[in-house]
């Protein structure tokens, strides 16, 4: 439980090619977990200034926003004998995921530290996050 600020998010795509898991510059992220089972994570990079209304952007900022932008919430739930968590995804900003149980697998977890994987990426490939606690 508590409150995370992201240190990585590494992507490794079904080729085995590494990236981030958000595109931009100086991806930044927040993750809450909340004791009454509420989550909500989210992970931005430093997105251009939209030309004029977000409502009315151009095809490319459109995608340069889609491609930035990583949020999603829910509830989840902790399964300790084999270290891992499961999001029950309620509502994401990659609408793929709405409605879906995602599980997360805890490579390390201390006191100021949290580790996991995300051993199946709907595209294919993986996911390792790295997040610091926030005090």
């Amino acid at each position: 439980m508590g409150q995370w600020s992201l240190v990585s998010a590494e992507l490794i795509d079904a080729k085995g090619n590494k990236g981030q898991l958000v595109e931009g510059a100086d991806p930044q992220g927040f993750l809450v977990f909340l004791d009454n089972g509420r989550f909500t994570l989210q992970i931005i990079a430093a997105i251009p200034k939209l030309s004029g209304d977000r409502i009315a952007s151009t095809p490319e900022e459109s995608r340069t926003v889609a491609r930035g932008v990583l949020s999603y919430w829910g509830t989840y739930s902790v399964n300790e004998a084999d270290k891992t968590f499961t999001y029950n995804i309620e509502r994401s900003s990659y609408p793929n995921q709405n409605g879906m149980q995602a599980r997360r697998v805890i490579q390390s977890l201390s006191a100021d530290e949290l580790k996991f994987g995300v051993p199946a990426r709907l595209a294919g490939g993986q996911n390792n996050l790295v997040w610091k606690r926030v005090k």
